[in-house]
């Protein structure tokens, strides 16, 4: 079984962002703000990430780091406001939650070559929660900033 901690937390942090960001109002904010800069972190990563799962699921090495920008040529003739860069984080999030949700035991806890190092997927998928805690912080700070 899959670890649900894990899941639960993969989804939470897009619950909770969604929250966050409609709830402060930002949803049609502009592409330069501060709060589409950390929005687009967040969904470069996970795309990074969901391209990373997979490769890692097909038994390759998937060492790119994940904290880069993605390429997203599909994406440059869309306004990137913070809801549209929310909705792509989702999207993105999504794939990643329908890779890992069924998989058995034994894939979630054997050693793969990451982003981030050799560790299990389990331990992965872990990495992205805690990095989803830290972005989220920074929208924090930044709501606050934009509310003062």
């Amino acid at each position: 079984m899959p670890d649900q901690e894990v899941i639960d937390g993969l989804i939470a942090s897009y619950r909770e962002l969604n929250h966050r960001v409609r709830g402060a109002g930002l949803s049609s904010g502009t592409e330069s703000s501060p709060i589409s800069d950390v929005l687009r972190r967040l969904r470069d990563r996970e795309l990074r990430a969901s391209q990373a799962i997979k490769r890692m699921l097909l038994g390759e090495t998937a060492e790119e780091d994940d904290e880069q920008a993605a390429d997203v040529a599909e994406f440059q003739s869309i306004p990137a406001s913070p809801i549209v860069l929310l909705s792509q984080f989702g999207t993105a999030r999504e794939a990643t939650l329908a890779m890992v949700r069924e998989l058995p035991d034994e894939v979630w806890n054997r050693t793969v070559a990451s982003p981030v190092g050799e560790m299990t997927l389990r331990d992965y998928l872990k990495s992205l929660v805690d990095r989803d805690r830290l972005r989220m912080a920074e929208v924090d700070a930044t709501l606050t900033k934009a509310s003062a």
